[in-house]
């Protein structure tokens, strides 16, 4: 029995859009409505792609995900591929969770810059870093009440799943823990970081930029940058909206 009423699907331009015309196909089968303009009011998001398109998109999406990875890219957040995707999709539409697929819940990162939330969660990580990858990073590292002065090329904050990413290269060890999150500093040169990762299971950590200009980031993705400036605080915590990501294993 088809669960599902309204569908966003998108895709990464000049890659999926085959895979995409097919989804819509299957879609219409099921004579489901789908659109491509917004996630709002959706029960289910077809994103095709690797884990880029889904870091793109996660962030406005509150249904649950099908990730389809239509090559070669990285697909940590893929639930099938170019060849298994339409069965899997038909799985779905006409399956029971827990039985046919699974949702697993990802937790997700918050910031806000002086108290104004940014309208964005992220899924792997948000980094502070100069503006300037060549310039060091000046910042007071506030946790737990406890303060020091960091220096380094930036700050990654990162949860379990975007432990396996930019956080691991930068030092940090694999979180499997999806109610804590971690941060790790990019080259310390000096501070509390330079002795390795800090793992948390709640509360705000605030990050005092003393350079003169610096950003914050959010998954690597363009259209989530931000500005800051000297004294800006940078406050990240744990989202209570985790994203939700269709997968046909248990996780473990």
């Amino acid at each position: 029995m088809v669960m599902f009423s309204k569908i966003f699907v998108a895709w990464k331009k000049n890659y999926g859009e085959k895979i995409a015309l097919s989804v819509c196909s299957i879609l219409r089968s099921f004579d489901l409505d789908y659109t491509f303009d917004s996630p709002k009011n959706c029960d289910l998001a077809i994103l095709v792609g690797g884990d880029g398109t889904v870091l793109k998109h996660q962030t406005s999406i509150s249904c649950p995900i099908f990730g389809i990875n239509p090559g070669k890219s990285v697909g940590f957040y893929m639930g099938a591929n170019f060849k298994d995707f339409e069965k899997k999709l038909r799985k779905i539409l006409a399956g029971k969770e827990g039985k046919d697929y699974f949702i697993f819940k990802f937790s997700r990162l918050k910031a806000e810059i002086n108290k104004i939330p940014l309208p964005f969660h992220a899924l792997n990580e948000i980094l502070v870093s100069p503006i300037y990858t060549r310039r060091i990073l000046n910042a007071e590292l506030k946790i737990k009440g406890k303060i020091s002065k960091e220096r380094n090329s930036g700050i990654i904050i990162y949860t379990p799943s975007g432990s396996y990413a930019y956080a691991n290269s930068a030092g940090a060890k694999i979180l499997k823990d999806e109610n804590k999150f971690g941060i790790v500093a990019i080259a310390p040169y000096e501070g509390t970081l330079k002795k390795g990762e800090i793992i948390l299971d709640k509360g705000k950590i605030a990050i005092k930029c003393l350079n003169e200009e610096g950003e914050v980031c959010v998954d690597g993705q363009e259209e989530q940058v931000c500005k800051i400036k000297k004294d800006d605080i940078v406050s990240v915590y744990k989202s209570d909206e985790p994203a939700k990501i269709i997968m046909f294993h248990k996780k473990g």
